[in-house]
């Protein structure tokens, strides 16, 4: 592999994370503008020589809050941490647990199909079963509805196609064990297990 390769592979691996304008809080070694700022790809002449011969930009420019220049730049990417928006920081919590999606689906099936027994539980069937089939439910019922139709209902919970470029289920309301927990139901698959009486 030649240096310029070798370069070129770090620079792909260093390369920028944070979008332009995303706000941060600055560690770095200029210690007078440490706190909040906003970074953009730095525009140095280092940095634009190798933008020009196809090496992908690894530094930021400190800017001001505003936007401003604040004469700091070729940053490296350890020396800000970024910081979430308030509907990032909301958001981040907002995941009912594989349980409480498994209730909440349990629920939608007994008003959909009354007089039906419903078997649904999450987690894995066995101990030695992958670790993320905890994160997976499974539904199990004799006659009554069709496979096709449990799964009318069960669809959702995994994924809303409504916005081609958002295909995420809507959030939920559901009680467990006595708490309300509402926000977007989370399960890796949903298992129909149909058996005939």
């Amino acid at each position: 592999m030649t240096s310029a390769t070798a370069r070129r592979l770090s620079a792909a691996y260093l390369a920028l994370r944070l979008s332009p304008g995303a706000a941060v809080r600055y560690i770095g070694t200029a210690t007078r503008l440490h706190g909040r700022a906003t970074v953009q790809p730095c525009s140095c002449g280092i940095c634009a020589a190798d933008v020009v011969r196809g090496i992908p930009a690894t530094r930021y420019e400190l800017r001001t809050t505003d936007g401003k220049r604040t004469g700091v730049s070729h940053v490296r990417h350890t020396s800000v941490v970024p910081e979430p928006t308030e509907d990032e920081r909301m958001n981040a919590a907002m995941h009912l647990s594989t349980k409480a999606t498994a209730v909440y689906l349990r629920q939608l099936l007994r008003a959909a199909f009354p007089g039906v027994k419903f078997s649904v539980r999450c987690g894995p069937k066995r101990a030695k079963e992958r670790y993320l089939e905890r994160f997976e439910i499974t539904v199990t019922w004799s006659g009554g509805p069709s496979r096709t139709a449990v799964a009318t209902v069960a669809a959702p919970l995994l994924a809303q196609y409504g916005n081609p470029e958002e295909c995420r289920p809507a959030w939920v309301s559901v009680t467990v064990d006595g708490r309300r927990h509402h926000g977007e139901p989370s399960a890796l698959a949903i298992h129909l297990n149909h058996t005939t009486a």
